[in-house]
């Protein structure tokens, strides 16, 4: 299992993104995009993610799921 952004839940504010912080693997990073309605977002590498579920507990936004 590998962790998954729910991308209409995510404010992907990186500086307050306890995923982001906490994440034994490094797997997440943040991609400024002016596409995104908040000029950004949160990303997973797949190739560190090892599925340990931190990111589920840690996430204030319930934004990530594992599938």
């Amino acid at each position: 299992m590998k962790a998954y952004i729910i991308r209409e839940k995510c404010l992907s504010e990186s500086n307050i993104c306890p995923p982001m912080k906490n994440c034994p693997n490094k797997c997440f990073s943040y991609i400024e995009d002016e596409e995104e309605p908040l000029g950004g977002r949160i990303e997973i590498d797949f190739e560190k993610c090892v599925g340990c579920g931190k990111c589920v507990t840690d996430c204030c936004g319930d934004c990530i799921e594992l599938r």
